[in-house]
């Protein structure tokens, strides 16, 4: 009997290793939403001190060039947020994004991989049964030759199928 062939072999093939890239990808995603969150906190921080800085002052004189220097601290540290939290949706979008392609790629290998064990137990049940098709042609002819005169020449009941 011939060798086992799975017809979609090249394609489980090229689904695994988009598989591959997809988790590849999905790993790259989760890593840009863990560097955006500690931007974000990070800045969150900043102007947390800032704010501090403000409220000790509260009472004491400070100097015009200062408070705009502090006014403009925060400003910017306020913007800068704005764009790191756009930049966290953002980036939680493309790890949504990747685990959903990721997800419908491992379940598109696995319903190829299935399919493929499918065939091969099927291959295995007709190979095992060509086999011992065989076998019994083989052990028939054996027995049909036999050179003892005194048994006669007639097919076996087992090997007719017929149920004793």
């Amino acid at each position: 009997m011939k060798r086992f062939e799975f017809s979609l072999d090249r394609l489980l093939r090229v689904k695994r290793q988009l598989e591959r890239l997809a988790e590849w990808e999905q790993q790259r995603a989760l890593q840009a939403v863990e560097q955006a969150r500690a931007t974000v906190e990070s800045l969150r921080a900043q102007l947390a001190r800032i704010a501090d800085q403000f409220n000790r002052a509260i009472g004491r004189t400070m100097t015009p060039q200062q408070w705009v220097s502090a006014a403009d601290m925060a400003e910017r540290l306020g913007h800068a947020l704005r764009t790191a939290e756009q930049e966290l949706t953002s980036a939680e979008q493309r790890l949504l994004t990747a685990a959903q392609e990721r997800a419908q790629l491992a379940t598109e290998v696995e319903a190829i991989a299935t399919l493929r064990r499918q065939q091969w137990e099927q291959w295995r049940r007709e190979a095992q049964k060509a086999d011992q098709e065989q076998l019994d042609e083989v052990g028939l002819r054996l027995w049909q030759s036999r050179p003892d005169e005194e048994t006669p020449r007639t097919t076996p009941r087992w090997a007719t199928g017929a149920v004793a």
